[in-house]
């Protein structure tokens, strides 16, 4: 079998030093090569922590977090800054507006990881660019422009297309869809789709919506409060749900069910959630 993209074995991440947080409480998590793998959860459930780990930004406290078969929690800040220009791990923030440099066309903010990486001439980048944006269905007449001049799903799909240029291994997606509305959503779902389709690149989906991922992710994992409890294929998990917090989310999600989970079911699901 080949070597996983990302590996994570018993991670524990705590913040603060006194009062000592519990942000994730043993994770364990591995992603086979060209794998679409969803988080789900809600809002303080730590699925950026997670990412972050994955990236090294985390305080990791206990397990650990491989990257292509290297540990990034134990690299040093020199290792940290090789193993981000050399591209293999991409990351897509929730905001586009606020993850792209104002001051720079979004020309050279796609063209950036490029430039870092060292490897090809000017036009070699440029062309590169182009063909980038065209895959992620931009018209090159923006490439001229600035971040703040374009829509949120154009900004967004900029910044997918920095996060590809570079050919990652691993593609980090953050709630990429949430601050969007529901036509540029589902444009950048069906974006995602394709991309499944015509690339190989491994991809970490994080959401609170689980009807986001229900079309492009093979797996599912469900975190609830700091911890994984439950993990299986999308689809298992979307029809067959088995903790009570994964069949709240699918309850919470029209699009999956015949109809949202009644105030009784709710009542007695949350009721579950509380027993240890």
């Amino acid at each position: 079998m080949s070597e996983p993209v990302l590996d994570i074995d018993g991670l524990g991440v705590h913040f603060g030093r006194r009062a000592r947080r519990q942000a994730l409480s043993g994770a364990t998590l591995r992603v086979a090569p060209g794998e679409a793998v969803g988080i789900i959860g809600e809002s303080g459930a730590g699925k950026s922590t997670l990412a972050r780990a994955v990236l090294g930004l985390a305080p990791v406290s206990a397990g650990t977090v491989r990257v292509l078969g290297r540990d990034v929690a134990r690299l040093s800040r020199r290792e940290r800054r090789e193993f981000g220009r050399s591209g293999l791990v991409q990351y897509v923030f929730q905001d586009p507006l606020r993850s792209l440099d104002p001051d720079r066309t979004v020309e050279a903010a796609v063209a950036e990881p490029l430039q870092l990486q060292g490897e090809l001439s000017r036009a070699e980048i440029a062309e590169a660019v182009r063909r980038q944006f065209l895959a992620v269905e931009l018209d090159e007449s923006l490439l001229g422009r600035f971040s703040a001049q374009l829509s949120g799903g154009q900004r967004q799909r900029v910044a997918i297309a920095r996060a590809l240029v570079a050919g990652p291994r691993l593609l980090i997606l953050d709630e990429p869809v949430s601050a969007l509305d529901s036509a540029n959503r589902v444009r950048i779902l069906r974006l995602l789709q394709r991309l499944r389709a015509t690339t190989d690149v491994t991809l970490l989906f994080i959401s609170h919506d689980l009807g986001s991922v229900a079309g492009i992710t093979d797996r599912t994992i469900v975190l609830y409060r700091g911890r994984i409890v439950e993990d299986g294929p999308t689809a298992q998990v979307v029809t067959a749900p088995e903790h009570p917090y994964t069949r709240l989310l699918v309850g919470s999600a029209p699009t999956l069910r015949s109809g949202p989970v009644d105030g009784t079911e709710r009542a007695r699901l949350r009721a579950e959630l509380l027993v240890p």
